[in-house]
C-alpha cells in the first residue's frame, strides 16, 4: 500500500506569480522569497478566485494575500516580515527574476 501523497499541484515559479500579478495589474511585491499583495479595499471575486487559482492564500493575521513560490517555511516571528526582508515591487521583481 503506497502512503505517500502527493502535492495536487504543482506551486508556481516566482516569475510566473509577477507575470500573472503584472498582467492583472495588480499591487504585488516580493518579500525575500514571497510574493505580497495588498489590496485598499476587498478585490472582487473574480480577483479573489484568481488569486487562489494562482496559488495566493489569504493571511488573515497579514490581512495581505501570500504567496511562497515553493519555498515552504516556518512561520514568520515578526508580525511584518518585509522588515526583515528585503522589498522589491513588482516591476523591479521581473526586471531581477528574469
Amino acid at each position: 500500500m503506497n502512503t505517500v501523497t502527493q502535492s495536487k499541484s504543482k506551486s508556481k515559479s516566482i516569475v510566473e506569480v509577477l507575470e500573472y500579478c503584472k498582467a492583472e495589474n495588480l499591487p504585488a511585491r516580493v518579500v525575500g522569497k514571497w510574493v505580497w499583495i495588498k489590496f485598499e479595499n476587498k478585490p472582487s471575486a473574480e480577483i479573489r478566485a484568481g488569486l487562489k487559482s494562482m496559488g495566493f492564500r489569504w493571511s488573515r493575521r497579514r490581512e495581505q494575500w501570500a504567496h511562497n513560490c515553493g519555498h515552504s517555511t516556518k512561520p514568520a516571528l515578526s508580525y511584518k516580515p518585509w522588515d526583515k526582508y528585503q522589498t522589491i515591487s513588482i516591476d523591479e521583481g521581473l526586471a531581477v527574476a528574469v
